[in-house]
């Protein structure tokens, strides 16, 4: 018994001890915790890029309950799922991002599948990347899986043929004449934002419009995320001109899930405010004028003006405006399946404000899951019930149908033969 008692008072007698410590130093400690913080994030803003990913699997999927099997029964959800009525083409027309440019080296080969292809990136010794079909004309190997570069060609790993930069074979080991009319086809390729982005076109019409690099000098890399999402391309980008959804999805805090279930505690810990306004642009552009304010109780915390561009089907630019300075996300949506689609966010910012471009990284990427959760579990909907607040939407798919053509793929084509993603 004595024994008890002399543990219980040596016990006690460390807590008190500690608790002691603790609260002689707290502002040492406090101090120790902000600037390991504040390192933090200093390294990952000038040093260290923020990359964030998350599979298909990983958001929407929290009604499906834990479990062995769970992953099992995620796919079963996603099988069973009706995919809707009137479905567009899956691959529009238009410029798509296959790689991101930091990911090709030179002398690099990348394997790529999008858009209904296998496609083969590579960086030539000149610096330029190319892209071309991935399969040799010869006897079908894959130029991405084991191939080289040569200069500015690529190599088949199979029988050593070689196709230059404009896919023509080149050379043939043992043979002094290549035989003529043998190519692989060779995409329309630029690097723009960050991102190796190539030409698709249903009826190989040259590009209707260019890309341009819309990063200075002084714009630098902060950060990306990446998600695969499951559902048709056009919804995506349509979410721009659905107005209603911003504060019905994105007003909650980041801070806190709280306040959906207790309205009353928004009060202390805020909430998101926005208006937008979606407009046709030239041709292949269309524009919103978005605002964004964070307001705890009547203090308007932080406030952000954001001009989007759409520029085509799979590539939107947001320039917002704060009051610690501007940052630019450039946003890319490629088809990697008829209704799977990869989308990345690049963050860039000047170095003087390195830090909001690490936190709008951040705070973009935990606001796009949110759409993503309803992405990955809602069918498309060909004739919806329109409401008088929904004529965006309406005017947003009539403007996106120009990216359709003749000979695009239909869905159910693009189904059937689908590769297994």
């Amino acid at each position: 018994m004595d024994s008890v008692f002399l543990y219980s008072n040596v016990s006690f007698g460390i807590i008190r001890s500690t608790f002691d410590l603790l609260y002689q130093n707290s502002l040492v400690i406090l101090a120790a915790v902000i600037t390991g913080m504040l390192m933090f994030v200093l390294y990952r803003s000038y040093i260290s890029p923020d990359f964030y990913t998350k599979e298909l699997t990983e958001i929407g999927f929290d009604h499906v309950p834990p479990g062995p099997d769970r992953p099992l029964r995620i796919a079963r959800t996603m099988t069973s799922r009706r995919l809707g009525s009137k479905i567009p083409p899956p691959y529009p027309n238009g410029w798509f991002a296959v790689a991101e440019s930091c990911d090709v080296k030179v002398g690099g080969v990348l394997a790529v599948d999008a858009l209904g292809q296998n496609l083969c990136v590579y960086r030539g010794a000149d610096g330029v990347v190319r892209c071309v079909d991935a399969y040799c004309p010869h006897l079908g190997a894959n130029l991405a899986a084991g191939g080289n570069v040569c200069g500015n060609c690529i190599e088949c790993p199979f029988h050593k043929w070689r196709f230059g930069a404009d896919g023509a074979l080149v050379s043939v080991p043992g043979v002094e004449s290549v035989p003529k009319g043998v190519s692989i086809k060779s995409w329309e390729t630029v690097e723009a934002d960050g991102a190796v982005w190539i030409w698709y076109d249903a009826e190989n019409r040259p590009p209707l419009w260019s890309l341009q690099d819309a990063c200075t000098m002084q714009m630098r890399c902060r950060g990306r995320n990446i998600f695969t999402v499951n559902c048709h391309i056009q919804e995506i980008p349509e979410n721009g001109a659905d107005v209603a959804h911003l504060n019905a999805v994105h007003s909650e805090s980041l801070l806190s899930k709280l306040g959906e279930k207790y309205p009353l505690l928004l009060n202390f810990i805020g909430s998101h405010y926005w208006t937008a306004e979606w407009s046709r642009g030239d041709h292949h552009t269309s524009t919103i004028k978005l605002t964004h304010d964070y307001k705890l109780m009547k203090m308007n915390l932080f406030h952000v003006d954001v001009d989007v561009t759409q520029i085509g089907p799979g590539h939107v630019r947001l320039k917002l405006q704060t009051s610690f300075g501007p940052v630019l996300i450039s946003q890319s949506v490629t088809p990697i399946g008829p209704l799977q689609q990869k989308v990345v966010h690049r963050v860039f910012s000047p170095n003087y404000n390195a830090p909001l471009g690490y936190i709008l990284n951040r705070a973009e990427s935990y606001q796009f899951e949110r759409d993503v959760a309803i992405w990955n579990n809602k069918r498309y909907v060909g004739a919806p019930a329109y409401v008088k607040t929904d004529k965006t939407i309406r005017a947003f798919r009539s403007w996106f149908s120009q990216f359709y053509s003749e000979n695009s793929i239909s869905f159910k084509d693009a189904n059937n033969s689908m590769l297994e993603w």
